[in-house]
């Protein structure tokens, strides 16, 4: 086992979610305020493709970076990775309707990609916010260096959308650097061996870590 330079960590990571970017606001109370009674509906985007960043893909530029989404959506499928994002709008629902007594809907619609019109359109007509969640980046990553290990990464996003006015009235993510709890290997198939077992563990515990700061930057809990 070793230790991924944190710098190099999160540029990697930051590198698989493309140009997306993340803004955190807070709820303000006056917007937690207005919460009470009103109906909210869970919106889950589109996830980004799942990714093995193996040693030999790295030289090969734009075809290794299709390469890698092609792999790793096949160990997705075969060993039945789930989006985690479904898990994460569970948890914000809960802190929404617990502390601030809004409606969540029980239908929930699904986004093609992580735009707000999008989220909008894909939302009950009777919803008066909109909670969006969407996976950024998720895979089986490692430094593009000599003899670096393996780990599992994960991004997401989340946000509060008004629906009336159209703006995002909270948001929270989770671009972070490793705190050092991860499991590294340089053997790749420590994480595909047994259904990718420790690929659904891993990413159980990095999914976790990020709706802790997705909670204290959007929700302030």
């Amino acid at each position: 086992m070793r230790r991924v330079p944190q710098a190099l960590a999160i540029v990697a990571v930051a590198s698989l979610a493309a140009c997306t970017t993340i803004e955190p606001a807070q709820l303000s109370e006056g917007v937690a305020a207005q919460l009470h009674g009103q109906t909210v509906a869970i919106v889950i985007q589109e996830p980004s493709t799942f990714g093995t960043m193996k040693a030999n893909d790295v030289p090969l530029g734009p075809v290794g970076i299709a390469l890698m989404g092609k792999q790793g959506e096949a160990l997705r499928q075969a060993a039945h990775i789930d989006d985690p994002a479904d898990d994460i709008a569970n948890s914000l629902a809960d802190v929404l309707a617990g502390r601030h007594e809004a409606v969540i809907l029980p239908t929930r619609g699904h986004a093609r990609d992580d735009g707000v019109p999008s989220s909008l359109a894909a939302a009950p007509a009777d919803a008066r916010y909109v909670l969006a969640v969407g996976t950024l980046s998720w895979a089986i990553m490692r430094i593009p260096l000599p003899h670096q290990p393996y780990q599992v990464s994960y991004l997401a996003r989340a946000r509060l959308i008004d629906v009336r006015t159209k703006a995002v009235v909270a948001e929270g993510g989770c671009l972070q650097t490793p705190d050092g709890t991860e499991v590294q290997s340089t053997d790749y198939t420590a994480f595909t061996a047994d259904n990718a077992a420790l690929t659904k563990t891993e990413l159980a515990a990095r999914v976790d870590r990020c709706l802790r700061f997705i909670k204290r930057d959007m929700l302030g809990v």
